[in-house]
């Protein structure tokens, strides 16, 4: 997982006309979903405007570079979903338990994040809270007084809690120790299906692939720092750095694995490619 920030796109972008139509008719629709006279009805405009999100999945494919926003896969992880991270019709807590749904948030895009139906399925509607933590359940309700167990690839701070060994799996970063940090990341690898098994494949080939390059530029470069000479080590470590530099790119799938595998040395001649990449 990587951040992913959902600025609007900029007025020249080729995905702002899309925008501008989306943004504009779920204000029209959240006049309707206030209006609307039960929890039915609600359900029954979100269902007949699913097209609304659907609009919006080539600019959110866009700001992942063609990548799911939670396993960072290209084509594992299945076809593509435009997620809701709140539930917009119904919300189960962590024992089942159904809670209404972030109606008002079912067209803001805001909301929105694109997630491989594998990971979708699994986390179908729940979204369960932090105990003690208060549930908002209208329009006006101020979402900060949540505290969410799922991670948020749109939050600044969530991604940086996960991290990779060179199984593939996904764990908790070294630096995470508090207990309720370690669970939102065991939880939403549970919840998000993350240690889905082709996904941990590709995750643990991309480990090895990484580890390849390192040795080989830790070698050429130890080689090249006893013989300035040797012009040939010279190219062969830069070579392997420029190898480990594409790996971290936001554009190369599980990018994030070679960033776990790379710290994961603690090799201070590693940290200029983490800073470049």
């Amino acid at each position: 997982m990587r951040y992913i920030s959902l600025d609007p796109p900029e007025e020249h972008s080729s995905y702002y006309s899309d925008y501008s139509k989306v943004d504009k008719k779920a204000k029209e629709l959240l006049v309707q979903l206030r209006a609307a006279p039960d929890a039915e009805a609600r359900k029954r405009i979100i269902d007949s405007n699913s097209k609304v999100w659907g609009s919006l999945k080539e600019w959110l494919l866009a700001l992942s570079h063609q990548k799911c926003w939670f396993s960072e896969a290209k084509d594992c992880f299945s076809h593509w979903d435009v997620e809701h991270y709140r539930p917009k019709k119904s919300a189960k807590d962590l024992e089942g338990g159904e809670h209404d749904g972030y109606w008002w948030m079912a067209f803001d895009y805001r909301n929105f994040r694109i997630c491989g139906n594998v990971g979708n399925r699994k986390k179908g509607t729940f979204f369960p809270l932090r105990e003690g933590s208060r549930r908002i359940t209208e329009p006006d309700g101020d979402l900060r007084f949540e505290d969410p167990l799922l991670l948020d690839p749109d939050d600044e701070d969530d991604p940086k809690l996960m991290s990779f060994n060179m199984e593939g799996r996904e764990i908790s970063n070294t630096y995470v120790h508090d207990e309720w940090e370690q669970f939102r990341v065991t939880y939403s690898v549970e919840r998000y299906n993350l240690d889905f098994p082709p996904l941990m494949a590709k995750r643990k080939l991309i480990w090895q692939t990484c580890w390849q390059n390192i040795e080989g530029y830790l070698n050429e470069l130890s080689t090249y720092q006893s013989d300035k000479s040797n012009v040939i080590a010279k190219h062969a470590f830069r070579e392997k750095a420029r190898n480990i530099r594409t790996m971290l790119k936001a554009d190369q799938e599980c990018s994030a694995v070679a960033r776990a595998c790379l710290l994961s040395t603690a090799d201070p001649r590693l940290q200029g490619l983490l800073q470049s990449a």
